[in-house]
């Protein structure tokens, strides 16, 4: 009996790996499944590469970090992410530059709920290669200010934290504000509305902060950017990746998201984004 109980033991780890979910890749120009080699060979003509997630989604966590470590080992890199704040850029530094404690680092300021668990390891994993990491987005403080008071409040500010203040209003695109208008109908508490036009107003100060620190960097470092950030930002070739190829960079745009079981892909999904990655099939609700 004890003997096939350490048989078990022994056989369970590979057992769970055998009915684990192995992400599935697929190129939106030939509408097939490729190998993660495809995105790495793909990205030797990119400038930004950006990933973008659910935040939830932990095995796209995982599939991130080793997508990021393949893209390292290939080219001269450097780490952007959405969940990093400008103003966190010194701590993040000193952190990569080993001035500070990884538990200095940790309790330097607020992180996302998350950030320890599957953000963290791509910045620790970078500060291993010494490669640079971007604190990409705008104080979120501004950002709420701008939710409830409107763009002209944010005018008025003088932040080295900040994009230049033309920018907010620059790269303005209708269909992505038609989404984002839908987004806010579908997620509204009953009896709420908020105002729209801050709301959307708050989104573009978002992308347009992302879009200034990555485009600085590019041309100040001329490294590859990785870029992780939520996928409304980048999706559809709208938000984020628009601005950065309005500014001249060439970007190579991945969608990482959960599917349901038995779904296929719609011609609209194909324009999400240059590729696809399903990181789980899901059962139908």
């Amino acid at each position: 009996m004890l003997v096939r109980i350490f048989w078990f033991l022994l056989l369970f780890p590979s057992f769970l790996f055998s009915q684990t979910f192995t992400p599935e890749i697929y190129d939106s120009k030939s509408k097939s499944k490729v190998e993660l080699s495809s995105i790495i060979e793909k990205a030797k003509d990119a400038d930004v590469i950006i990933f973008g997630e659910e935040h939830n989604d932990k095995v796209g966590h995982a599939w991130k970090l080793e997508a990021f470590k393949r893209l390292t080992s290939t080219y001269s890199t450097l780490l952007s992410l959405e969940m990093l704040e400008k103003d966190q850029q010194r701590s993040v530094d000193e952190y990569c530059k080993g001035e500070i404690t990884e538990r200095g680092f940790l309790n330097s300021g607020k992180f996302w709920p998350n950030y320890q668990t599957d953000y963290h390891p791509m910045v620790s994993f970078a500060k291993e290669k010494n490669l640079p990491v971007l604190a990409a987005n705008a104080p979120r403080k501004y950002v709420n200010l701008v939710s409830h008071q409107g763009l002209d409040s944010l005018y008025k500010i003088r932040s080295p934290f900040l994009p230049p203040r033309y920018t907010y209003n620059l790269f303005r695109q209708k269909e992505y504000e038609e989404l984002l208008s839908a987004m806010i109908a579908e997620h509204s508490p009953t009896g709420f509305t908020p105002d729209k036009q801050k709301f959307i107003d708050a989104q573009y100060v978002w992308d347009a902060s992302m879009a200034d620190s990555i485009a600085e960097a590019y041309f100040l470092l001329k490294r590859k950017i990785v870029h992780v950030n939520g996928r409304f930002h980048s999706d559809r070739s709208l938000g984020l990746t628009y601005r950065l190829k309005q500014m001249g960079l060439n970007v190579l745009t991945v969608s990482i998201f959960p599917s349901e079981e038995g779904k296929s892909f719609q011609e609209e999904d194909w324009k999400l984004a240059d590729f696809l990655v399903i990181t789980e099939r899901k059962p139908v609700p």
